[in-house]
């Protein structure tokens, strides 16, 4: 497992890469592992209903006998928020100016979240 100093670091370094707004690892229940949040977020509340979010795309899925979502996009007027999965407990997020390239950003995302899960 990779040290937390550095889990730190790797998602800090995400956010630097793709310009981001904030970047967070959550467990899939909601727990703030690691967030590089805007002064004022309360972390805890954006953990919980980032892992909200994903948890309930995926039980729309499974009633539709559907696999579960590899990913979440939010597009809003000023923002792109992407949650992805990294491994079986853990969800990377980052959130974006919406002018930002989602393709790359997307890229970005998906390779840090394969990275930590596989420590």
């Amino acid at each position: 497992m990779m040290a937390t100093g550095n889990v730190g670091a790797v998602v800090k370094d995400l956010k630097t890469r793709i310009a981001g707004i904030a970047t967070a690892l959550v467990s899939r229940d909601g727990l703030v592992l690691y967030a590089d949040v805007p002064a004022g977020v309360y972390t805890e509340t954006f953990a919980i209903m980032c892992a909200t979010i994903l948890g309930a795309a995926a039980t729309a899925n499974t009633e539709l006998n559907r696999s579960p979502p590899e990913r979440i996009v939010i597009e809003g007027n000023d923002s792109k928020t992407i949650i992805v999965g990294s491994g079986k407990k853990a969800l990377l997020v980052a959130v974006v100016d919406q002018s930002a390239d989602l393709s790359k950003v997307l890229s970005d995302v998906v390779k840090v979240a394969d990275l930590l899960k596989a420590n």
